[in-house]
């Protein structure tokens, strides 16, 4: 079978069997993704336009702080705060409807500031790659019978994978193969969620005093873990 693009980590991803294979790919993504801002990509002058434009949203903020390149982030850093700077110049006003009730074609700062404050260089660059991998995992479960059987051997999928992949292949496949990958992949989940609600009520009765001393199992003691992981 020729390999389609992204075809190759979306196999390595679905040879494992740990949780959601799509989470494992989007962890993957969102490292390579903060390594090359501040690496290569920083270097390359379309892409530094789009960082200074879009910024960073706060948890990658302080995952890139996180890492060893300070001089990358403060480069980065230095562009941004004159991009937001220069925001904020417009006057009061601007964008609010008239007498007519017409409204202005650009906003002023409160506009802009809200729209900032969403906006992040990686959230975007993440999301548009994510759908890919979705949309190269409908077209492999269409075309490669033993990726078939990998897809139905996995855990499970978390909610915000599950919910993409199968939008995706809503979209992309015939109504025969789209049946049949929703009823693997819903499949996978309610199994996964009905042995989880069994892990974590075991979880929590484990507090009453009648239950002292009684020993959990893994599953059980990593079932709130768990939960959150498939519950992103």
């Amino acid at each position: 079978m020729p390999e389609k693009i992204f075809t190759i980590p979306i196999n390595e991803a679905f040879d494992e069997r740990d949780g959601c294979p799509l989470c494992r790919m989007r962890d993957k993504l969102e490292e390579q993704t903060l390594e090359s801002a501040l690496g290569a990509a920083m270097m390359e002058p379309a892409i530094r336009i789009e960082m200074n434009r879009e910024g960073f949203c706060n948890p990658h903020l302080q995952a890139m702080y996180r890492k060893k390149n300070k001089l990358a982030l403060g480069l980065i850093l230095e562009s941004r705060l004159d991009e937001l700077a220069g925001m904020l110049g417009e006057p009061a006003g601007k964008g609010k409807r008239g007498f007519f009730g017409k409204k202005e074609e650009k906003g002023d700062a409160s506009e802009i500031l809200a729209e900032q404050a969403k906006s992040c260089y990686a959230c975007k660059r993440i999301r548009n790659t994510e759908y890919r991998y979705c949309s190269n995992t409908a077209w492999l479960w269409d075309s490669d019978e033993s990726f078939r059987e990998k897809l139905k051997g996995q855990p499970w999928f978390c909610l915000t994978h599950g919910s993409m992949l199968l939008r995706v292949a809503k979209e992309e496949l015939k109504d025969g193969p789209y049946a049949s990958l929703y009823e693997a992949v819903t499949g996978r989940m309610r199994e996964a969620l009905t042995q989880l609600r069994q892990d974590v009520t075991a979880f929590t009765v484990s507090f009453d005093h009648r239950n002292a001393g009684k020993p959990l199992s893994e599953a059980e003691r990593s079932s709130l873990e768990r939960a959150t992981r498939m519950l992103r």
